[in-house]
């Protein structure tokens, strides 16, 4: 490192005039301790600190390479000028997030953009926009500029050095592209670079694409170096059968390095102006979202409609939490009217709550008031104003001794006319001692445990008595043993392991008819409820049980690598008595035994990924449910989403997405979610995509089957400029949620993206 103000000037011949002037001649090189500047003939005036560089002359810095027939240059203030320049501006050396691992999710841009700012990847080896091309010399043909890797390029008629880290370039161009192709530029009568802060600021610009002006904007600021900065985003626009033409305008606000916020208009040809905002914040003990939409005096349905969202997570420290998680629509069919996304419009309750929760090493509170806005009258759950926990657990050398307490005050929204009780309280405590002995070989783990619950209905109708409790003792024995052998499959060694499971349950019986349903409903069996002490979820309703739960499985382990690469489990369960207790509504068993269930994985070395689930009823001899999928992953890029689910006399549903390339750049994209059961698909998306290196452009067509009214189409098209400009309706989100394993082929490694110039 050279001291400040000093300099090295080298060259093939030297002409010294002592304390005047230094001339190289023939491939000179100057350096700083900051800058290197390169030249057929260098000139050093040493009285007045100015460099002159000619004949293939350039300038570097570790943020910007610039590059012309000559230029003059003050090495102390950076001041200068460069006619005819070409410039090079480099990604920098060490990406560092300045918020650490805190920010990772919310470093960059508002994700509604898309964009990624370093997606149009160049080699150094630049040459001008005009295709003139002009050698870059390596500064030190001892040293690697291996890490610097420009990000940007561009041209200009004139460039003026203003000092440390900033440049002002007249009539220029800018692209991200590569040498050889100058698809897209923005064109601008003048550009100001700040290399400090990563920003360039543009005046009478015009983005032009393939020779074609896309956009003229009289001033414009961008960051080109994967910065988050504040301004006009590109507008997107798409269309829809309900809203008809849409243009969405949003302005980006960069606050502060954890905070941002983004405003929208959004324009709907067939309904009106509608107002969007976004605010975002992110601290050490805090984080949180809010989300507006306002449409005023919708022109479909003649009135105001909105939408409002609100998540907080706060930490108090040592041990104490608190979160409020919130949303609201201003009527039923606002999802089904303004959405494209099925998540979205087949929402049913809105939920509305808040918490105050404690962790420490014995015990576990927690305070929640719950309730909901439902947007479809048959579906209103209780609200929890509010909900008290006290958990409690603790080891000894012995066993372990576990508490849980619960108490509620149930309230129905005065909207739910078909539920019994409108008021009730309850209470729920249940203390247990369990004794886990452990070997190599096995466990077996006895439990004990007492149930009590009491009710206290304030208001209700139906078979209820005004007060009433149960008190359930529960016993269970839990074991099982593991067993396992080396094996060789296709000249490779694998582990495969057997893993015998019985857990027996004993609850006696007690009536429970009278007792009112808040949150119980019957668990589907699969091989994770199977082990369970109770088949309901909730508290409402505890089975009796005198039954014997058994399941077999089996792993098979690569020895290499510790991977597994395949499990399989099969179970049952044996009923010793008939059932007693049951819901309201529900056929009470009487078999002795319960469906069979098994399940499967298999993490195949040909990338593909494949899981099974099945139940199956013996006394009918039919399945009852059964779902596979399957998944297949070679490379980034190339993804296929293969899905088969069956719900007998309910559902039957097949799902296929994928993304492939096509070749020359093309990727193919699709979705179907078809149900065989009503005849017809769920939700449908096809689209391309097109890589041509610096830009890509995306097609996508849409069809959403509503909850509450007939099918959506919606059709995108974006063109995305090297991340720093989209053009259209971006379709990514809905991309990203509708193929899993999606990968932008923007953002693919340079070894996985099709060569598109072929």
């Amino acid at each position: 490192m050279l001291a400040d103000g000093s300099i090295i000037l080298e060259g093939d011949r030297m002409d010294i005039f002592m304390g005047r002037s230094m001339t190289a001649l023939g491939h000179g090189i100057l350096r700083t301790n900051s800058s290197t500047v390169l030249g057929d003939r260098i000139e050093f005036d040493e009285q007045n600190r100015m460099v002159h560089s000619s004949g293939h002359a350039s300038f570097e810095t570790d943020d910007s390479l610039a590059q012309g027939p000559a230029f003059h240059l003050n090495i102390d203030d950076s001041t200068g000028e460069m006619p005819n320049a070409s410039f090079v501006m480099y990604k920098p050396l060490i990406k560092i997030n300045p918020l650490g691992t805190l920010g990772e999710r919310f470093y960059g841009q508002n994700p509604a953009i898309g964009n990624d700012l370093m997606a149009g990847v160049v080699d150094k080896n630049l040459k001008p926009i005009n295709g003139e091309s002009t050698p870059v010399f390596s500064p030190d043909p001892t040293q690697s500029t291996e890490t610097k890797t420009a990000s940007s390029r561009g041209d200009a008629q004139m460039l003026y050095f203003e000092g440390d880290n900033k440049k002002r370039l007249v009539q220029s161009r800018y692209t991200t592209c590569s040498a050889d192709s100058d698809d897209w530029y923005i064109k601008s009568g003048q550009l100001k670079i700040d290399d400090e802060t990563k920003t360039a600021v543009a005046t009478h610009s015009t983005v032009e694409f393939k020779g074609v002006p896309l956009l003229y904007t009289p001033w414009i600021n961008f960051p080109y170096a994967n910065q988050r900065k504040s301004g006009l985003l590109a507008p997107t626009w798409g269309t829809t059968t309900k809203s008809g033409f849409e243009l969405l305008t949003p302005f980006y606000w960069n606050i502060s390095p954890n905070m941002d916020a983004t405003l929208a208009t959004r324009v709907l040809s067939k309904r009106g102006l509608q107002y969007q905002g976004e605010f975002r914040y992110l601290e050490e003990d805090y984080a949180g979202i809010g989300n507006i939409e306002y449409l005023p005096s919708d022109d479909m349905a003649n009135k105001d409609r909105y939408f409002a969202k609100i998540k907080h997570q706060q930490n108090f420290g040592n041990g104490w939490s608190a979160g409020v998680d919130a949303q609201r629509v201003s009527d039923n069919q606002y999802f089904s009217d303004l959405s494209t996304h099925i998540i979205t419009t087949s929402q049913v309750n809105l939920l509305q709550q808040a918490n105050v929760n404690y962790a420490g090493g014995t015990w576990q509170f927690g305070a929640l008031a719950q309730k909901y806005q439902t947007l479809d009258n048959a579906s209103y759950p209780y609200q929890r104003l509010p909900q008290i926990t006290l958990n409690g657990s603790r080891d000894w050398d012995w066993g372990t001794t576990r508490i849980h307490n619960q108490l509620v005050q149930f309230e129905s929204d005065q909207n739910a006319t078909q539920l019994p009780v409108k008021s009730a309280t309850r209470f729920n405590t249940y203390p247990s001692v369990s004794i886990p002995m452990m070997r190599s070989y096995g466990y077996i783990t006895p439990k004990v445990g007492l149930n009590y619950t009491s009710y206290n209905l304030d208001s209700f109708t139906g078979p209820y008595d005004k007060t009433a409790d149960r008190t359930l003792p529960i016993f269970s024995v839990d074991s099982g043993l593991f067993f396992e052998r080396e094996t060789r499959i296709v000249n490779r060694n694998y582990s495969q392991t057997l893993e015998p499971r019985l857990y027996y349950v004993y609850i006696p019986n007690q009536d429970q008819s009278r007792l009112p349903v808040f949150d119980s409903g019957l668990m589907d069996l699969n091989m994770g409820t199977l082990f369970t002490e109770n088949q309901y979820a909730g508290i409402d309703r505890i089975n009796n049980a005198n039954q014997l739960s058994y399941a077999l499985s089996s792993r098979l382990i690569d020895s290499e690598t510790g991977e597994q690469r395949l499990a399989a489990t099969v179970g049952q369960r044996l009923y010793f008595e008939d059932q007693k207790v049951g819901l309201p509504t529900e056929t009470l068993r009487s078999g002795s035994n319960s469906d069979i269930v098994a399940a499967a994985t298999a993490r195949l070395r040909n990338k593909w990924n494949i899981d099974a689930a099945w139940q199956y009823n013996t006394d009918s001899g039919q399945t009852v449910k059964g779902n596979i999928g399957a998944r297949y992953n070679p490379d980034p890029g190339k993804i296929l989403n293969l899905s088969y689910r069956f719900t007998k006399d309910t559902l039957e549903q097949i799902n296929v997405s994928t993304q492939w390339p096509l070749g020359r750049g093309y990727y193919g994209l699709g979705r179907v979610n078809y149900s065989i059961f009503d005849g017809k698909p769920v939700e449908a998306l096809a689209g391309i995509e097109y890589d041509a290196g610096c830009w890509q452009s995306r097609f996508v067509i849409q069809r959403v089957q509503t909850a509450t009214a007939q099918a959506n189409y919606a059709m995108f098209f974006q063109l995305e400029l090297g991340g720093i400009a989209s053009i259209g309706s971006n379709p990514l989100q809905l991309i990203n949620r509708n193929i899993p394993g999606y990968k932008s082929s923007g953002l693919l490694p340079d070894n996985y993206r099709q060569e598109y110039n072929e």
